[in-house]
């Protein structure tokens, strides 16, 4: 199992995302559009969901979830 969260710094979503995906022992890519070193923007993300509202947004097996609310 594989999974894409984009996520934004200080996304208390996020980081409780990203946990519950380490507690379940599934291999994520972050794709942070705040990072400065990240290639990632806030236009690729609306490529992929282009009515993201909010953050994180999540794939999981190249299945779009949504945000964290839609994981647990």
């Amino acid at each position: 199992m594989r999974a894409v969260i984009w996520s934004k710094n200080n996304c208390i979503f996020c980081a409780k995302a990203k946990a519950l995906l380490d507690n379940k022992k599934i291999y994520y890519e972050e794709r942070n559009i705040d990072d400065e070193f990240s290639p990632w923007t806030v236009e690729d993300l609306l490529q992929e969901v282009p009515n993201a509202r909010s953050y994180p947004q999540i794939f999981i097996d190249f299945k779009y979830i949504g945000g964290y609310d839609k994981m647990i």
